[in-house]
C-alpha cells in the first residue's frame, strides 16, 4: 500500500505528536508498505526520500513549538507518489493539503485527531471563549471530509462529535517503543551515575504553558515538605525558564534536576531513576510521555483530564486525581514513595497495560482502518459506473 502521511507537526520538533507519527511510519514501511510524510521544514530537518518538506514560519513566542505550513509543491508532489490513501494527521495547513489532494487524485482520506486545538491559541494571544468554541467546530467541520477518524482517546471524539462531526470514528492509541520503554534491572547504579536520590518525583514532556507545570511544581513543594525528594525534569520549551524561576523561589532547585531534552538510552535511564511519574497537563488526549513511563514501570499520577482517565487504571497502574484535590496529589505521591512494594506493583501493571500499545500492534490497527477506507471506496466507484 502507498501511503502519504500530512502533518504540520513532525520531527525535530519535541512533540508527543511528531514521535508518534515517526514511530507509525517506520512501523508502515518496515512492513513492506511505500510511505510519504508531507511536514513543514524546520532548521535542522531535511528532504529525503521519505519525507518532503513544505516552507514554514515559527510561530513567535511557541520556542519553535508551532509553526505555520505554506503546502507550496505539496499536491505536485504527491501526484507523483501516487498514494492508495492519505493520511492527515494535523487539520491546518498540511491537513487541509491532505483534503484537497484526496479529492483530486480520488483517493480516501483518513484523518487522526492528537490535540485538544484550543489549549494552544494563547501562543497567538487568542485564547478567548468564542474563538476557541469556532476552533473546535472546525476541526469537527474537517474531520467530517475523512472516511473514518481516529484519535488517541475516545474523550477526544467525544469532543468532535459534540461539535458536529458525523464521519465514522474509533479511539486507536499512538504507538509506544515498548522495547526501548522498560524497566531496567541496574536501577540503583542508573540513580549513582546521574546523582539522583531515593525518592524522585519525574515530571516529562514538553514544558509550556498548556502542560499545566505549575500545579505540578506546586504538589512537589508540598511533597518536599514531607519527605527529602527530589524532582527530575525531562524535556524542554518556552517555559523552561520560567520553570526555573519557580523553582528558585520556591528554594526548590537544589532539590532539582533538570536534564532537558533527552532521546534513547539516556532518556530511558532519566526514566528509571525516578519513584514516580506526576502528570498535571489538561491538553492531553492521551500522553505519550504517560505511557512510555508506564511501559519503564513507573506508577502515574495523573490529574483528571482530557484523555489521561483512559490511560491510567486508577489504583491498578496509578492514581487519577480531581484538579483541585491538591492534597490528595501530595498524598499519593508520599504513599507510593513510603511503600516500594505496592509502587512496584502499580508499575509492573503499568508496563503490562502499555504492552498492548507497541509499533507493530497499533500499525495493524491503522492498516485495517486503511484497508477498510479503501474497500467502501471502490464500492462507491462501481456503483456510480454501474
Amino acid at each position: 500500500m502507498r501511503i502519504a502521511i500530512c502533518t504540520d507537526i513532525y520531527l525535530p520538533q519535541l512533540s508527543g505528536v511528531a514521535d508518534s507519527i515517526d514511530i507509525l511510519a517506520g512501523e508502515l514501511a518496515g512492513g513492506g508498505h511505500d510511505v510519504r510524510i508531507y511536514a513543514p521544514r524546520l532548521a535542522g530537518a531535511e528532504d529525503d526520500d521519505k519525507v518532503r518538506r513544505l516552507p514554514s514560519l515559527a510561530v513567535p513566542g511557541s520556542a519553535g513549538g508551532l509553526v505555520v505550513v505554506l503546502p507550496f509543491g505539496g499536491l505536485r508532489d504527491m501526484r507523483r507518489f501516487k498514494p492508495d490513501v492519505i493520511h492527515a494527521h494535523t487539520f491546518s495547513a498540511v491537513g487541509l493539503l491532505g483534503v484537497y489532494a484526496a479529492r483530486r487524485l480520488g483517493v480516501p482520506l483518513v484523518g487522526t485527531d492528537h490535540t485538544y486545538p484550543a489549549a494552544y491559541l494563547h501562543y497567538l494571544k487568542l485564547d478567548f471563549a468564542p474563538l476557541e468554541t469556532r476552533i473546535k467546530r472546525f476541526a469537527a467541520w474537517y474531520y467530517d471530509h475523512c472516511a473514518f477518524v481516529t484519535a488517541p482517546s475516545d474523550a477526544l471524539i467525544d469532543e468532535l462529535r459534540q461539535y458536529g462531526m458525523n464521519a465514522p470514528a474509533g479511539a486507536i492509541s499512538n504507538p509506544i517503543r515498548t522495547g526501548l520503554f522498560r524497566p531496567l534491572d541496574r536501577r540503583e547504579a542508573v540513580k549513582r551515575k546521574l546523582e539522583i536520590g531515593p525518592d524522585a518525583v519525574l515530571l516529562f514532556g514538553r514544558i509550556a504553558a498548556e502542560k499545566n507545570w505549575d500545579l505540578a511544581i506546586d504538589v512537589f513543594a508540598a511533597v518536599a515538605e514531607r519527605r527529602h525528594a527530589e524532582l527530575v525534569v525531562v524535556g524542554d520549551g518556552p517555559d523552561r525558564s520560567a520553570l526555573d524561576a519557580e523553582l528558585r523561589k520556591r528554594n526548590l532547585s537544589a532539590r532539582s534536576h533538570i536534564m532537558g531534552e533527552l532521546h534513547g538510552e539516556a532518556l530511558v535511564e532519566a526514566i528509571n531513576a525516578c519513584e514516580v511519574y506526576l502528570i498535571t497537563s489538561k491538553s492531553e488526549t492521551q500522553s505519550m510521555t504517560l505511557l512510555q513511563a508506564s511501559a519503564s514501570g513507573l506508577p502515574v499520577v495523573a490529574i483528571r483530564a482530557g484523555g489521561l482517565p483512559e490511560y491510567v487504571i486508577d489504583r491498578k497502574t496509578g492514581f487519577v486525581i480531581d484538579e483541585n484535590d491538591r492534597e490528595r496529589f501530595v498524598e499519593r505521591i508520599v504513599s507510593l514513595l513510603d511503600d516500594r512494594g505496592f509502587a512496584r506493583q502499580l508499575g509492573l501493571k503499568g508496563r503490562e497495560f502499555a504492552m498492548q500499545f507497541a509499533p507493530q500492534a497499533i500499525a495493524s490497527r491503522h492498516l485495517a482502518v486503511y484497508a477498510d477506507a479503501l474497500a467502501r471506496r471502490r464500492e462507491v466507484e462501481a456503483r456510480s459506473s454501474a
